[in-house]
């Protein structure tokens, strides 16, 4: 059963029409792994047809892997008839799944939409508004869907968190394709090792749908994840662009874009802990206020403190990830369950200054705390 958006107003998007599908620049190939031997061998593959040898090429940044030959074996779980747009879109989560092996605890959703001016490929996360982790690189031809600016404060509190991204995508789809009837959310895609199911996509008549877990990726665990470079974009540009272009561009000197990006560290930092500490029962690690006020006196941080830090950071994301809402009906994500997003993202912001700071991964850190302290303004639940 699909979930029906919190809003009414039509839903204008972020920017402009994507690229389209194809592109002159040869992907990175990836090589396909050897995943776990089903329990007994898979039927025979029919022959090809011709629209699977028509098959359109794939978006600029996103590599052809053999996602539909893997996801065929006994761990694939539910999906659709094969289609080219849903072996993009499976393609995809796989290798945001890859990239993001270090965070854990994380599932993403790819939907494919056909609009009058092309396909529009849209992702999302489940946690928090749509988090990227750091090391992260989407492809330039994908855009985030919580970064479109025309969703209501509604519809982003109702989706923060939400435990299946299929869900969020499908509210996203009801809201902008109610809005534009040319719109269509032709193909979704979903990992679904920490709550992700494609399920609710089947239940509402998207015509392309998959789970992706991970037992099934063809992606080899050794192999590089998405890089950052032309045709892949950092997370911050994903977020706010302007924002992105401006700590590009900053010509002052290194000891002034220091002094700002401290700024912005403890204006978060002390907006997450304010936050947690009106809320009874919940534990902040002692070390996040150690290591904050140490860069605060210009006072060293000893390996201990940065090694505590990283299990604080562990910890809260676990933490996070546990009490995601929408395992119940009519949920919404708890004050606590924020707090937790915020402490994980507090705990990695301040991580970025181990090594000397990354103004832009600091800046991305820091808006998703804002976002959280926007939404709910009183804290409330």
């Amino acid at each position: 059963m699909s979930a029906a958006p919190m809003m009414a107003a039509p839903a204008a998007a972020a920017a402009g029409p994507l690229p389209p599908f194809g592109s002159d620049v040869q992907p990175r190939q990836v090589a396909p792994a050897a995943g776990p031997p089903p329990a007994a061998p898979p039927p025979a593959a029919p022959p090809a047809s011709a629209s699977a040898a028509a098959m359109p090429p794939l978006p600029p940044g996103v590599a052809t892997s053999g996602v539909g030959a893997a996801a065929a074996g006994a761990y694939a779980g539910v999906k659709s008839s094969s289609d080219p747009l849903l072996e993009s879109a499976a393609q995809l989560v796989y290798q945001l799944t890859h990239a993001s092996l270090v965070y854990g605890c994380v599932d993403w959703c790819v939907g494919i939409f056909k609009t009058p001016d092309g396909l529009d490929t849209v992702v999302v996360s489940n946690e928090g508004a749509g988090y990227i982790p750091p090391g992260v690189f989407p492809p330039r031809s994908a855009r985030m869907l919580f970064s479109d600016t025309g969703l209501s404060r509604e519809f982003q509190a109702r989706w923060f968190g939400w435990v299946n991204p299929a869900q969020t995508m499908l509210a996203y789809a009801s809201l902008i394709c109610d809005h534009d009837p040319n719109r269509e959310l032709y193909a979704l895609a979903v990992s679904t090792d920490h709550g992700g199911s494609a399920v609710p996509a089947r239940d509402a008549g998207v015509p392309h749908y998959e789970d992706c877990p991970l037992v099934s990726s063809p992606i080899r665990a050794e192999s590089e994840p998405m890089p950052l470079d032309e045709l892949h974009v950092h997370r911050l540009q994903m977020l706010d662009a302007a924002e992105y272009q401006r700590l590009m561009r900053m010509a002052i000197p290194d000891s002034q874009e220091r002094d700002a990006s401290w700024a912005t560290t403890r204006d978060a930092v002390q907006t997450a802990l304010n936050r947690a500490g009106s809320l009874l029962g919940l534990e902040v690690a002692p070390v996040i206020r150690h290591v904050t006020a140490a860069l605060q006196n210009g006072e060293a941080v000893s390996d201990d403190q940065w090694s505590d830090l990283e299990l604080a950071r562990f910890n809260a994301t676990l933490d996070s990830a546990s009490q995601r809402a929408g395992r119940r009906a009519d949920e919404v994500v708890s004050a606590h369950a924020r707090a937790c997003h915020n402490l994980a993202r507090v705990a990695e912001l301040l991580l970025m200054w181990r090594r000397g700071p990354n103004y832009l991964d600091i800046a991305y850190e820091a808006r998703q705390i804002g976002v959280e302290a926007r939404l709910w303004p009183s804290n409330e639940t």
